[in-house]
C-alpha cells in the first residue's frame, strides 16, 4: 500500500543521507615555522626561509561521512611534502652526535639555493560543517560540484618516510646539486590540528603541527606551519 512505500522510500532517504563516499584532494601551499610562536626572521637564525620559496604539497584520499543533515566527518589518508628554501643560499646542514647545525659553507662557489625536505605519510580527521548537506566533498577532481559555504577543525598525525637537504651552486660556470639524504634529527611523528573553510570547489587550509619539527635538543625548537587552498 501507498503508506509501506512511503515507509520504505523514507529509510531509503535515511540510509543514502548516511552513506560514506570518497574524493581525491590535493594541497598546494606554503610553509614556515615558529619558535616560541614567533618567525626568526627577526632573530636572523640561519635556518630563516624564503616564504614565497618555501611550499608544501599534499595529496590525499578523503572519505565524507554524514553524521548529521549538515554535519560531517571527514576522514583520509595520504601524504604531505615539507620544502624549507633557506634564506641564505650557502646555509649547509651538518648532523653529529650531538646534534644539527646550520653553517655556512666555505666553498669558493657560487650558491643559488638551499633547502630542506621532509615527507610524510599522514592521517586526518576533521568534522565538517556543510551549509549545503552535500553528501560528497566538493572537488575539482571527482567532478563534485557545491555552491555552499563549509568548515572545520580537526587533527592529523603523520609518520615520516623522507628526509634530505639539498643545495644548488655553479662552480667556474658549471651547475651542481648535491642531495644528502638524512634524517637529521627529524621527528618521525608530526601531528596537529587542520582548519579548512571552504566555498564551492575550493578549501582555504591551514594546518599546525603541535610537535616540533627535530628531536628534542637536537636541532632548534620549532613548530611547522603550512596553508594554501585545496581542490
Amino acid at each position: 500500500d501507498e503508506s509501506g512505500e512511503d515507509e520504505e522510500s523514507q529509510e531509503e532517504s535515511r540510509k543514502s543521507r548516511k552513506t560514506t563516499y570518497n574524493s581525491f584532494n590535493l594541497d598546494f601551499g606554503m610553509n614556515n615555522y615558529l619558535s616560541g610562536g614567533k618567525f626568526v626572521d627577526a632573530a636572523n637564525a640561519p635556518y630563516t626561509v624564503r616564504p614565497l620559496g618555501s611550499w608544501y604539497v599534499g595529496a590525499n584520499s578523503v572519505y565524507r561521512t554524514r553524521l548529521a543533515n549538515k554535519f560531517f566527518l571527514e576522514w583520509g589518508l595520504g601524504g604531505g611534502i615539507y620544502n624549507f628554501k633557506f634564506e641564505n643560499d650557502s646555509i649547509r646542514i651538518i648532523r653529529n652526535t650531538s646534534g644539527i647545525s646550520f653553517v655556512n659553507d666555505s666553498r669558493e662557489a657560487d650558491f643559488r639555493k638551499s633547502k630542506l625536505v621532509a615527507g610524510y605519510l599522514q592521517a586526518s580527521l576533521v568534522p565538517v560543517i556543510d551549509f549545503g548537506g552535500n553528501a560528497h566533498k566538493p572537488g575539482k577532481f571527482d567532478d563534485h560540484h557545491g555552491r555552499s559555504f563549509r568548515f572545520g577543525v580537526g587533527p592529523y598525525v603523520g609518520y615520516r618516510v623522507l628526509g634530505y637537504s639539498k643545495q644548488y651552486f655553479r662552480i667556474d660556470g658549471d651547475k651542481k646539486r648535491e642531495r644528502d639524504h638524512d634524517n637529521f634529527y627529524l621527528n618521525n611523528l608530526r601531528y596537529g590540528f587542520r582548519a579548512q573553510v571552504g566555498f564551492r570547489d575550493t578549501d582555504f587550509f591551514f594546518c599546525y603541527d603541535l610537535n616540533e619539527l627535530f628531536a628534542k635538543g637536537k636541532g632548534p625548537a620549532l613548530n611547522a606551519f603550512s596553508f594554501g587552498i585545496s581542490f
